[in-house]
């Protein structure tokens, strides 16, 4: 069996990659990383918020530049059928004004149905007026819009405990009066004061990205992909492939998607990285005989092909550390 595992985060500057190397008990991803080998990657220009995965993902399974239209995809996942109108993700963060500059973050403490529900009726009531309108499906929100937006924004993975500016393009004015509108109704809900008062992040702002309409992909290379990311999973069902859960079965031609190592390494928990590591190294030793193409991420992306015959190439002795330094 031949299949691409996709490890997100693996990538970390020298010093760093370094010192988690010597604590890391990986003894598979070692032995496949020692002697594998190495393949050039050209997907543009590295990055430095460290989610080049999602330029190789916008290739690899969408078929289009970075950063690729994933919400109509996540909608048709979670909705089982895709939406005839345009679908953005319009996911609820919590945005702190630090030297004035935005900051987003993820929510530490999701809503729940009630809030949602509550939040989004709100939103409703001004959207209307604008052409679009709010829903949830599965746990997820979304903004439909009857025309297509052109707006210029980025995955809220790439923007989460950065500065940021509003969104910019054609249809940007648009979007952030509405946005104005929807800050200004939230801020004084009842949502939001229990929030508070029970010590958990607001609710106060709304981050639009991957917006699109749904449409059949160009076929891909691989015969199922194994991921929890809905996005991916529609993805792959609109390109003629399988979407299976990560923890599922390997198939041949399979894609297996892992970030849980970028998301210890956004939040600098070095022990929920190395954890992170060696769940992988738990996966690969149900595969010993199997050939593997690694794609290791960070900044950049780098690919080792591993096989079985690499065992017959001594010659062939790269440290973890290598493997690992961007």
């Amino acid at each position: 069996m031949h299949f691409t595992l996709l490890v997100a985060g693996a990538l970390l500057p020298g010093k760093l990659a370094d010192a988690l190397s010597a604590s890391l008990e990986t003894p598979k991803l070692i032995a496949r990383l020692r002697r594998a080998q190495s393949a050039e990657e050209n997907i543009g220009n590295a990055r430095r918020d460290g989610n080049a995965h999602l330029d190789w993902l916008a290739r690899e399974l969408f078929s289009q530049p970075s950063p690729a239209a994933t919400a109509p995809y996540a909608y048709a996942q979670l909705n089982g059928a895709g939406s005839p109108q345009n679908v953005w993700h319009a996911e609820p963060v919590h945005v702190e004004v630090a030297r004035d500059q935005l900051i987003v973050q993820s929510l530490v403490v999701a809503p729940t149905a009630t809030e949602s529900a509550q939040l989004l009726d709100l939103a409703n009531a001004l959207a209307s007026a604008a052409g679009c309108a709010f829903v949830r499906v599965g746990g997820r929100w979304f903004l439909t819009t009857d025309n297509e937006w052109v707006i210029d924004t980025s995955p809220l993975s790439a923007v989460v405990g950065t500065p940021v500016s509003m969104p910019i393009g054609q249809d940007a004015p648009t979007w952030n009066r509405l946005h104005n509108e929807i800050q200004i109704a939230w801020h004084a809900d009842a949502v939001n004061r229990t929030r508070d008062e029970n010590g958990m992040q607001t609710i106060n702002a709304l981050w639009l990205h991957g917006g699109g309409r749904w449409q059949p992909l160009a076929p891909i290379r691989y015969s199922h992909v194994n991921s929890d990311a809905p996005e991916l999973l529609g993805a792959a069902s609109a390109a003629g492939a399988r979407g299976v859960p990560f923890d599922d079965s390997l198939s041949d031609r399979a894609l297996l998607v892992f970030d849980e190592p970028l998301l210890a390494a956004r939040t600098e928990d070095w022990t929920a990285w190395l954890q992170a590591m060696m769940t992988i190294d738990q996966r690969l030793a149900r595969h010993a005989s199997d050939a593997i193409d690694l794609v290791l991420t960070g900044n950049s992306v780098r690919t080792f092909q591993s096989r079985h015959f690499d065992r017959f190439q001594p010659w062939r002795r790269r440290t973890l550390t290598e493997a690992l330094t961007e």
